[in-house]
């Protein structure tokens, strides 16, 4: 604290208790070339631990802390279709709701920082308006989006290549979410925009083990962050994480 004497309370960090409750339905038709699986969820966490930075304790380094109850439920959807062994195709898609029910002594987010404490929240900022901790009960939990998608499909045809029978096939993989808080504590900065990322491939292999194949990550370059935070030791300074540009190579691989 700020005499010098060590936080005990900050040390303690209680187990988890989770209560997880599902109902799913799992089936194959049009004679076992689609199956489409559904599953609806929900879980409670008792003591979630969380990862947190709390200026008002004066560390230097984020430590975990106890939110006294989360709840993340949801809806999960895969399907899938097999018409030929020259063709395949997948769709998968998550509706996640995940929220603090409550968790009253949170670290507040950096706009409320950089006052003193022990007044209303009038003006952020200023001294006398910067609260030692922050009830977020209700708010989103770091790290989900409320939709996540992803997609692809990928085609073959038979061909001989330097005497050697397999298959030329040109694939797809995309994906996407919705924008997602990236802080403990939710921020006005620190909320991470969506994106969609689209990867190509194509190449030539056989049953023997014998595969070589052109890539393309990120094939539309699209612009994101993988993460913002907050760091700890400042008051004001967000840190981000950006994600992988558009990035190409050529893969060998020999199995055997």
């Amino acid at each position: 604290d700020a005499s010098g004497n060590p936080l005990l309370a900050a040390g303690t960090v209680k187990p988890e208790r989770v209560d997880h409750y599902e109902l799913g339905l799992k089936t194959q038709f049009w004679e076992r070339k689609a199956t489409l699986n559904l599953s609806a969820y929900r879980t409670e966490i008792g003591d979630y631990q969380a990862l947190v930075t709390n200026g008002q304790l004066g560390v230097l380094r984020g430590y975990l802390a106890n939110a006294d109850k989360v709840r993340t439920q949801g809806v999960e959807w895969d399907f899938s279709i097999r018409p030929s062994a020259r063709f395949n195709a997948y769709a998968n898609g998550a509706w996640t709701d995940a929220t603090y029910r409550k968790f009253v002594d949170a670290p507040c987010p950096p706009e409320l920082s950089g006052g003193g404490s022990g007044a209303p929240i009038a003006s952020p900022g200023l001294p006398g308006n910067s609260p030692a901790n922050c009830d977020i009960s209700g708010q989103a939990l770091p790290g989900v989006s409320k939709w996540s998608l992803s997609w692809g499909a990928e085609g073959n045809l038979p061909m001989t290549l330097f005497g050697k029978e397999g298959q030329v096939y040109l694939g797809y993989d995309g994906s996407g979410r919705s924008r997602f808080s990236s802080n403990p504590t939710p921020s006005a900065y620190t909320w991470v925009d969506g994106y969609v990322l689209s990867n190509f491939r194509a190449g030539f292999r056989t049953t023997a083990g014998f595969d070589v194949y052109g890539w393309v990550r990120n094939a539309f370059d699209a612009n994101y962050f993988e993460q913002l935070q907050v760091p700890s030791g400042n008051t004001g300074l967000i840190v981000g994480n950006p994600g992988d540009p558009r990035t190409w190579g050529l893969t060998v691989k020999v199995e055997f």
